[in-house]
């Protein structure tokens, strides 16, 4: 008996665990409204850094793909207020050489970086399918630009310009 409500509580532990996983889904109309009213949270789980046209930083750590993707550890985040837009997103920029000559290899450090804006533009456009996107101009901070876009079935992007030349794309869920 103590075995099968052991196995029941850990099947239902499970069960929460992963619907917490699961993005909420929005209509095309709630989603509008959250969009309007400046009201939502956007948590990242991935980041896709910009190509290096130059080849001078090769990135191949282990935790990078060739594609320049890397899947996040959780705590990142863009928060969207009536009063401010507040983000607190890795930033990379920077680079660690290990090793010596020919077994050298390059790593991109991820710097988390807080980005704070009580001053900012916004723009709120939605398409036929309900994708919404929202252009952010914030006046002042490290992130000068995001160009989000929040899709109905509960996932988004952030497109964010950082000090005005490097793009980095974001992805991941976003709750109102």
């Amino acid at each position: 008996m103590k075995n099968l409500l052991l196995l029941m509580l850990t099947t239902l532990s499970i069960n929460i665990a992963c619907a917490q996983d699961q993005p909420k889904s929005f209509s095309a109309n709630d989603l509008k409204k959250m969009a309007d009213a400046k009201m939502f949270k956007f948590t990242a789980k991935d980041a896709t850094l910009p190509v290096d046209r130059s080849g001078t930083t090769p990135a191949t750590g282990s935790d990078r793909t060739e594609d320049n993707h890397k899947t996040l550890s959780a705590g990142y985040y863009t928060s969207i207020t009536p009063d401010s837009v507040v983000s607190y997103l890795p930033y990379y920029d920077k680079t660690e050489t290990h090793g010596t000559d020919e077994n050298a290899s390059t790593t991109v450090v991820e710097d988390p970086s807080k980005s704070v804006a009580t001053t900012y533009d916004y723009q709120v456009k939605q398409k036929k399918n309900g994708t919404v996107t929202i252009n952010i101009k914030p006046k002042g901070g490290k992130v000068t630009k995001y160009v989000i876009q929040l899709q109905p079935n509960g996932t988004a992007n952030i497109d964010a310009t950082i000090d005005d030349f490097k793009v980095i794309k974001y992805g991941g869920t976003f709750t109102n």
